[in-house]
């Protein structure tokens, strides 16, 4: 499954949806985060996304581990793949897309995340849900979503440019998936919904179609 989510990632007001999108899988979870898509920014700023999402998972009570990876090289060490083989939720937090996308595609690491992804959930916000589409705003993305550019942050006052970008890149080929704060837009193979507070909009040239909390998605609104 893919869960990603505009904003909010860590926070209070997010904590019993993550509540209920852990309820999602089969076992009990094993989580990882990774605040990578931070990797170039000072170490005290990853050292609040660590104390950030050990609380906030702490508070959940569910196993977790925090992964100190700011490359691809720390991706990619070995410790760090086991720990992949034995977790079932694996969460990308925010920072810069375009780094996150460097540090995982094409590497072993990007093969066990696809892994997690058939047996439990790959979460991300921000960047870690912008890496999800074919491509971003700028340069590509895993595609784990096709014909998709995923925008997060969707109606924030203080991401007022995303709301000119999505009237650029509208004009184009890709679907565009707009995602509000404390929202996840899931999807587990051809099954789509929506989880949390707020809404996801999918826009396409003049159409512009948005769901809420228990609401399904047809597929072929991405395709």
């Amino acid at each position: 499954m893919i869960a990603i989510t505009g904003s909010g990632e860590f926070l209070p007001s997010i904590l019993e949806v993550d509540r209920k999108l852990l309820n999602y899988l089969d076992k009990s979870p094993y989580v990882l985060t990774f605040s990578t898509a931070a990797g170039k920014e000072s170490n005290a700023r990853l050292s609040y996304w660590e104390n950030l999402a050990i609380e906030h998972f702490k508070n959940l009570n569910v196993n977790h581990k925090h992964i100190d990876a700011r490359n691809s090289d720390d991706l990619n060490q070995d410790f760090v793949i086991e720990e992949m083989k034995k977790s079932n939720f694996v969460f990308f937090s925010g920072g810069s897309p375009n780094h996150l996308y460097d540090s995982i595609h094409d590497s072993n690491f990007s093969t066990e995340l696809h892994d997690v992804e058939k047996r439990g959930i790959i979460a991300g916000c921000s960047a870690g849900a912008m890496i999800m589409g074919e491509k971003m705003i700028k340069g590509v993305g895993l595609n784990y979503l096709p014909n998709t550019i995923v925008i997060p942050h969707y109606g924030e006052s203080f991401y007022s440019w995303i709301s000119n970008t999505v009237k650029v890149l509208n004009r184009g080929k890709y679907k565009l998936l707009c995602l509000e704060k404390d929202t996840y837009f899931l999807k587990d193979g051809d099954q789509i919904s929506v989880l949390g507070k707020q809404n996801v909009h999918i826009i396409y040239k003049k159409d512009h179609s948005t769901f809420s909390d228990g609401d399904t998605i047809d597929v072929s609104l991405l395709q």
